[in-house]
């Protein structure tokens, strides 16, 4: 996915695979059992390095439209 933002807090974790996870131009590669939790508005990315599955935790105030643009535009 592209560099993008979320509008409020997030959680990502990794289930299966593993990613290359970018933060502010800072890459953190994150592997099966890793979390992260980003603060809303921080600049990020990610790059599949594997087969994945993610799990995104988003606050509730957050909009599906929003995600999917994010989805379509990556």
């Amino acid at each position: 996915m592209k560099e993008h933002k979320a509008p409020f807090p997030i959680i990502v974790h990794i289930v299966e695979g593993n990613i290359d996870f970018g933060v502010e131009g800072t890459v953190r590669v994150l592997k099966q059992g890793d979390m992260i939790t980003l603060a809303a508005n921080i600049p990020h990315d990610l790059l599949a390095k594997s087969d994945i599955i993610v799990r995104l935790t988003l606050s509730k105030l957050d909009a599906a439209e929003r995600v999917e643009k994010v989805v379509a535009n990556s």
